[in-house]
């Protein structure tokens, strides 16, 4: 192995997280006798994109950004009269219960684990919300630790996490890589703590001019 430590970020690297976005938004406003459209709850995900992106600036914090991207959504709905705090408490509940691997991850996971390679996973996602779709998973089967931003108190791309990680599983970040899908977020953050970084871009609708990746087989063989 390439590697003693390969580190992944978990929505849209491993798990699939659009599909569970889609179903907590639709069954949360089906019960408010709104039907969302596939436009609308795209308009929802560039929102929910650009506050992430202010979290991970640190221009506000995760329990401000998780209920301020419902009230502009609502906003743009017109549904002012909802509870924006209910919304947002809502949806973090339902999204905590619904958990997808991305297709082929679970067999991929499988295979680098039967190698004996050490894995963990880096999220700046909801640490609650993570755990829980880790543990449906029993991705405890595959990884050591599942570490939040939320738990070492800074977000990617901050190298905090990194240097945490590493002292919980005892490996330098120079024998360590990350693979992440986000060439802003994910690439700064293992540039900022200099570790290697693998982009992982299924639609291949980023530019980036690093090591890249479009599928599990392509990133099996980069770290075997």
């Amino acid at each position: 192995m390439k590697y003693e430590m390969v580190y992944f970020d978990l929505d849209n690297t491993l798990l699939d997280f659009s599909r569970s976005e889609k179903e907590a938004l639709t069954s949360i406003f089906e019960e408010k006798g709104f039907d969302l459209t596939d436009e609308l709850i795209n308009q929802y995900v560039l929102i929910n994109k650009k506050w992430w992106q202010y979290y991970a600036k640190g221009l506000y914090p995760k329990d401000y950004i998780v209920v301020a991207r419902f009230e502009e959504f609502l906003n743009l709905l017109g549904r002012t009269d909802l509870n924006t705090v209910e919304i947002a408490e809502n949806y973090l509940e339902k999204l905590s219960n619904l958990a997808y691997f991305l297709p082929g991850a679970e067999e991929f996971l499988e295979k680098l684990k039967s190698k004996g390679q050490r894995m963990a996973i880096l999220t700046n996602g909801v640490q609650a919300v993570q755990e829980k779709r880790c543990k449906l998973l029993k991705l405890e089967r595959f990884v050591e630790f599942v570490l939040t931003s939320e738990a070492v108190g800074k977000p990617k791309p901050d190298p905090t996490i990194f240097h945490v990680a590493s002292k919980m599983s005892g490996v330098s970040l120079e024998k360590s890589v990350y693979v992440g899908d986000d060439p802003v977020i994910d690439f700064e953050a293992s540039k900022n703590a200099d570790v290697d970084f693998i982009l992982f871009d299924p639609t291949g609708a980023c530019s980036f001019s690093g090591k890249t990746v479009k599928n599990y087989d392509e990133l099996l063989s980069l770290l075997l």
